[in-house]
């Protein structure tokens, strides 16, 4: 993994910590992240150095290695039932919102690794777990 991130994809709310001794501040985003910081950075939010260990239990690390996402899910409709596909749409709309929920089937918006999980349930659920996303995406997963 290479230490060093692009900072300008380190979201403006992101925590930062300092604790550069930590045994996983080398693959941790949080650490990697302060490395990454411009000089010209005014302020940054970070975790209280008080509440971190410098262990491998710390609860706020955050591994660096890129996750997948999935792309859109247009293609699923095609093959479902208008029954099976309105009980997907319905039960996926309730958790993502409508609008939500029509930019993730578009691509418009990824599909986090959670959310990649919520929508693998559903599938189950409706016993058609072989459905697939129209494409997959390597990212540093910030948020979940």
């Amino acid at each position: 993994m290479n230490n060093m991130i692009d900072y300008r994809y380190v979201p403006s709310y992101y925590m930062h910590c300092l604790q550069t001794a930590c045994p996983m501040a080398s693959n941790c985003l949080r650490q990697l992240a302060t490395q990454a910081m411009p000089k010209d950075t005014v302020s940054i939010r970070i975790v209280n150095p008080l509440l971190t260990e410098q262990t491998d239990k710390c609860q706020f690390y955050r591994s660096a290695e890129p996750q997948t996402y999935a792309r859109g899910f247009v293609n699923m409709k095609e093959h479902m039932l208008p029954r099976q596909y309105n009980e997907f749409m319905y039960r996926l709309i309730g958790k993502f919102g409508r609008t939500g929920y029509f930019e993730r089937r578009r691509g418009e918006r990824l599909c986090s690794p959670e959310e990649i999980k919520t929508i693998k349930t559903v599938l189950h659920d409706l016993e058609l777990p072989q459905l697939k996303f129209d494409a997959f995406e390597e990212h540093v997963n910030w948020c979940d």
